[in-house]
């Protein structure tokens, strides 16, 4: 698929999610850039470009060298849903994702329920899990340490008050999403056949792979209320063409039932559910959501 296309194809869902303007996104195969401060798709955006695009738009921090790292609590305990945070506090998520054959990127977010606070992200990349967590390898990769407006890195009014959709979640919008089934069925229908069609790809083909991939970025990211991650597996249970797979296993080794598609030129596109409707990731990556007093410091309890 050709350059212009790809850039055809974030310039429609940075129109479609209101988020700031078009990064260069990187090739396949080819090294990830630096990314501009303030030029990057919304996380879940970024992977629908990758989807239809056959690309990837990469969204990362680098830790700085005098704050080393804490790994987060191994133990989990029953914690109030994601909208009771104390005065404080802070989501925590924790994601290992496979970026590259034999690597693997491990993504720190700490980030405010407010939308205009102030959030902070660590990355480490390596080629080996222990522990649950990448053994770092290599060298570091070019991102920021945070910033404010999540997850822009300066704040405005672009940044901080642009209407929030399915591309674009907030906390907010989570909170309040709906949670009937087919009413987000329907919605990311709508929003994933734009996005296709304003690339010149076929929706039929493209649209249930890219909805996958939405679902599983949104779950990956703060805030999901428990309720809405259980919609969104009805959700993905009830598509067409959706395969199922019991036993199947995050790139950490968590096990839960799995939920595939498949697009041409693009793979499986899949998400893993444990039993209490939790997201846990796919066979490329795992994800860890939990609270912490505070940025940068090691969560205080885990939320799944």
């Amino acid at each position: 698929m050709s350059s212009d296309l790809e850039d055809a194809i974030v310039t429609a869902l940075h129109a479609k999610a209101g988020t700031a303007p078009t990064p260069a996104l990187p090739r396949l195969g080819a090294p990830a850039p630096r990314a501009p401060l303030g030029r990057r798709l919304a996380p879940v955006a970024a992977a629908v470009a990758m989807v239809v695009a056959v690309g990837a738009a990469v969204f990362v921090l680098t830790p700085r060298d005098d704050q080393p790292l804490t790994p987060p609590a191994t133990t989990t305990s029953t914690a109030p849903s994601p909208d009771t945070l104390a005065p404080g506090e802070v989501y925590y998520s924790l994601r290992l994702s496979t970026v590259a054959e034999g690597v693997i990127r491990e993504t720190q977010v700490w980030q405010p329920r407010d939308r205009a606070g102030q959030w902070r992200q660590a990355v480490a990349q390596g080629t080996t899990i222990k522990d649950g967590r990448v053994v770092p390898s290599g060298g570091a990769v070019g991102a920021p340490d945070g910033g404010v407006c999540y997850p822009a890195t300066t704040g405005g009014a672009e940044a901080c008050a642009t209407p929030a959709t399915w591309f674009n979640p907030t906390v907010d919008f989570l909170a309040t999403a709906p949670r009937d089934p087919a009413v987000i069925r329907r919605e990311l229908d709508t929003m994933a056949t734009e996005a296709v069609e304003d690339a010149g790809q076929s929706s039929a083909d493209y649209v249930p792979a890219l909805e996958v991939r939405m679902i599983g970025e949104l779950l990956a990211g703060n805030g999901v209320p428990r309720d809405l991650s259980s919609a969104l597996r009805e959700v993905v249970e009830t598509m067409p063409g959706i395969v199922v797979t019991t036993g199947m296993r995050t790139v950490a080794g968590d096990q839960g039932t799995g939920y595939s598609i498949s697009a041409p030129r693009v793979g499986p596109q899949t998400v893993i559910f444990d039993d209490d409707d939790q997201y846990l990731g796919s066979p490329k990556e795992a994800v860890y959501h939990g609270v912490a007093p505070g940025l940068g410091q090691p969560p205080s309890r885990m939320l799944d």
